[in-house]
């Protein structure tokens, strides 16, 4: 506690140097060696294990192949339409075209030419039901086309240095210019998880539709993932994720997963059924068999002021200052499990917090 105290006084001079304005400080930094730990064999063509805070890669298998992505589209898709939209609760009515344009036998929760949803409820039905017809109704009610949302898709993506990966359709039917990376995919899900009302959907079991113009029963939702539904695959700290399958693409599945602070994001691309679950937690377990967070500033609580005094100068401008510090409780730092944390060193520069390891210099975050 002693040293975390005199890093926070560093904190303090280094605030009170620059800017006065509050300090929002939230992030993650990780060590940039690898575990020389041998890797699991997986069954998928690719897959990998992403640290959801930092975005280091823990595990990987052909992390930047191209494959087909089918229905964990629908992340992209979900987040497109939660940040084009300032209100979620907006109603939605579906075209004849948004509830008919689609492949035979593909999946959808049954809803009509006329019908009108909240779009919270229709991104609910994309993501836990893998709804198609959800996803045309809710790209043409934010961009006024399936193909004007795409275009979101895909800039959002260039936006995220997702380079290697194109989309053409909202749900992932297959299309041979629809592809991703793993990569590109855990980059797309990381910054989805940053989403709060994303994370709220997508780590639901379960969402009930009330009775509509059109359905007078409702619509229970269940999501598909089995080990978010719990119905098979037991794993402690699973949160979420998205399932998806075409015959081009074979079986893909994103899962993120928590356990204590680190959270994980596994991606598997052209798997084979069952052993998408079964890779997916022998990646999972690789990664926390052999990595570990600290939360240095996670049980510091309160407010640190000036000393009473009420105005620091910055600049030419007299301003007040306090740094919260509940702010900074969520930076986290990720080590391989046998590295000692008592190695790691903590300092103030400008604007930024820097973070060592022996001595060595492992990366910053802004304040």
């Amino acid at each position: 506690m002693k040293k975390i105290w005199k890093l926070l006084a560093a904190v303090a001079i280094c605030i009170m140097a620059g800017s006065a304005a509050p300090v929002q400080a939230a992030g993650g930094v990780a060590v940039k060696k690898k575990t020389s730990q041998k890797q699991p064999e997986i069954d998928g063509k690719a897959g990998i294990v992403m640290d959801a805070k930092t975005g280091k890669i823990l595990f990987e298998k052909n992390i930047n192949e191209k494959h087909y992505p089918a229905s964990i589209t629908k992340i992209l898709t979900t987040l497109v339409a939660i940040e084009n939209n300032d209100d979620l609760y907006g109603e939605v009515t579906f075209s004849k075209e948004a509830v008919n344009e689609l492949e035979e036998g593909s999946t959808h929760i049954g809803i009509q030419e006329g019908e009108t949803l909240p779009l919270i409820d229709v991104l609910y039905g994309i993501m836990l039901e893998s709804a198609n017809e959800a996803c045309n109704g809710a790209a043409e009610y934010t961009a006024g086309s399936n193909k004007e949302f795409v275009k979101l898709m895909n800039q959002k993506a260039r936006e995220l240095g997702c380079d290697h990966s194109h989309f053409v359709t909202t749900n992932g039917l297959h299309d041979d210019d629809h592809y991703v990376t793993a990569k590109d995919m855990a980059t797309i899900t990381k910054a989805a998880l940053e989403n709060d009302t994303f994370r709220k959907i997508a780590c639901s079991r379960n969402y009930y539709i009330t009775p509509t113009n059109k359905s007078r029963e409702g619509r229970e939702l269940w999501n598909h993932h089995k080990m978010v539904k719990k119905t098979m695959f037991p794993y402690d700290g699973i949160e979420g994720g998205k399932t998806g399958y075409t015959t081009r693409a074979g079986g893909t599945l994103v899962t993120f997963c928590k356990r204590n602070d680190l959270e994980l994001i596994c991606v598997v691309l052209q798997g084979n059924g069952y052993e998408l679950y079964r890779d997916t937690m022998k990646m999972l377990d690789y990664a926390y068999d052999n990595y570990k967070v600290v939360t240095p500033f996670k049980e510091v609580q309160g407010i640190i002021q000036d000393n009473g005094l009420g105005i620091l100068k910055a600049g030419n401008q007299l301003m007040p200052w306090t740094l919260q510090l509940d702010e900074l409780k969520n930076i986290t730092v990720l080590l391989e499990k046998n590295q000692d944390a008592s190695k790691l060193s903590y300092r103030c520069k400008g604007k930024k917090l820097y973070i060592d390891y022996n001595g060595r210099k492992i990366g910053n975050i802004t304040l």
